[in-house]
């Protein structure tokens, strides 16, 4: 019995530290300092009417390691996605620059 009880504390300890994890950097958080242009990885792009939601960090390097996916309204961007170069991995990026 002290066996499961252990266990389920130990457990509840492992999902309560997991609940306060977040991305690594969303370009929309409040106070965080405003990149001049934003990257991700082109395949993850996804166009979807006036947002674009994909893996955007403040830096290529950082879009190439990081797969949280954030969303950013077209209306904050200055265009469209463009070429924003490639990874290490042969992976393609995207960039935007806001507003």
């Amino acid at each position: 019995m002290k066996n499961i009880a252990g266990f389920a504390i130990a457990m509840m300890a492992i999902l309560s530290g997991c609940s306060g994890l977040q991305s690594s950097t969303a370009p929309a958080a409040a106070g965080a300092a405003r990149a001049s242009s934003y990257y991700c990885q082109q395949e993850r792009l996804n166009t979807n009417g006036d947002r674009l939601e994909c893996n955007w960090q403040p830096s290529a390097e950082e879009a190439c390691r990081f797969a949280n996916s954030s969303t950013m309204a077209r209306s904050s961007v200055t265009a469209d996605p463009q070429p924003g170069g490639r990874c290490s991995s042969g992976q393609w990026l995207v960039k935007i620059s806001p507003r």
